[in-house]
């Protein structure tokens, strides 16, 4: 890596863990109710964005704020931790939202790929769960 410095000697000056995702959405209100209603996520206070734009940020990391996607994604996808995946997968699929992936053993445990209002790819995973 030309022109860079390396962390070397000096450990402590590094990243240490994912912090939060701020995704851009088309519809908030849409938005908000697919990651709680369908997925159980929890909303978290916070302070407003710097620039005034509404947002509604996660427990889980991920933020929504308006703006919709633009151009070409720059998230092939998003990955979290879920409990009962069967179970989630069964209220998305009633909700009547579209699966990239049902439900299978994937490389972490039981996975399903599914699309959020705007496109954007989810994956779910459950930790050392497996197909029956």
């Amino acid at each position: 890596m030309t022109g860079t410095t390396s962390i070397g000697t000096n450990g402590d000056a590094r990243a240490t863990g994912f912090a939060h995702m701020l995704l851009k959405v088309a519809d908030l209100n849409r938005s908000e109710r697919f990651y709680v209603d369908l997925l159980g996520f929890k909303v978290r206070p916070a302070k407003p964005l710097a620039d005034g734009r509404p947002f509604v940020p996660f427990e889980q990391g991920l933020a929504l704020t308006a703006g919709g996607p633009n151009g070409s994604p720059q998230i092939d996808h998003i990955a979290f931790k879920a409990k009962d995946v069967a179970a989630i997968a069964a209220r998305l699929k009633s909700a009547g939202v579209k699966f990239d992936r049902d439900l299978h053993d994937g490389i972490y445990g039981l996975t399903i790929y599914v699309f959020d209002p705007d496109g954007n790819m989810i994956e779910l995973y459950e930790e050392g769960a497996r197909m029956a």
